[in-house]
């Protein structure tokens, strides 16, 4: 296959801070981004940091980031229905009531962390997720597990050298 028809892939991780301070390390997880980018694993990765959660507010989808956020929602969901897979740890609705200006308001919720892979522009996987044959979600970091493993298994093994009798 030549260089032009390689297929190209791909990560983008979505996170509610830079921080480290939920139980995930987000640097170890940018670091393996990297190296896979290094390496040629990858083509490219991107960080975006989205929140905790998003208004439902039609006033939010007018932004910029509101609306790349409440886009990848959408499309999160459809890969979901697709593939027969449960997102995890987020994208559910959530009401709002506040007992001081009696108003109430709609959000969605995201994940902490979430991983989507793409190949060819196309999503190929979402973590966290719950594909239908598994009872436990396959999260971020299981994906980045299975990608260095991947990886892993592609590189040549060293042959045995074999002492001549010369």
């Amino acid at each position: 296959m030549s260089d032009n028809a390689r297929s190209s892939t791909t990560v983008e991780l979505y996170v509610r801070s830079l921080s480290s301070g939920t139980g995930v390390r987000v640097e170890k997880m940018i670091d393996h981004l990297e190296a896979f980018a290094t390496d040629g694993e990858i083509d490219d990765y991107s960080v975006t940091v989205w929140g905790s959660r998003v208004s439902t507010d039609p006033a939010v989808a007018r932004t910029d980031a509101g609306a790349a956020i409440r886009e990848r929602i959408v499309e999160f969901k459809q890969w979901a229905t697709e593939c027969g897979t449960t997102l995890e740890g987020g994208f559910e609705r959530e009401t709002v009531h506040s007992a001081i200006t009696g108003e109430t308001h709609e959000f969605i919720s995201l994940p902490s962390v979430a991983l989507a892979c793409r190949n060819d522009g196309k999503l190929e996987w979402v973590a966290p997720s719950t594909p239908t044959e598994k009872t436990e979600p396959v999260t971020p970091m299981d994906r980045i597990t299975q990608l260095t493993n991947e990886r892993q298994e592609s590189e040549p093994s060293e042959r045995a050298v074999v002492p001549s009798d010369d």
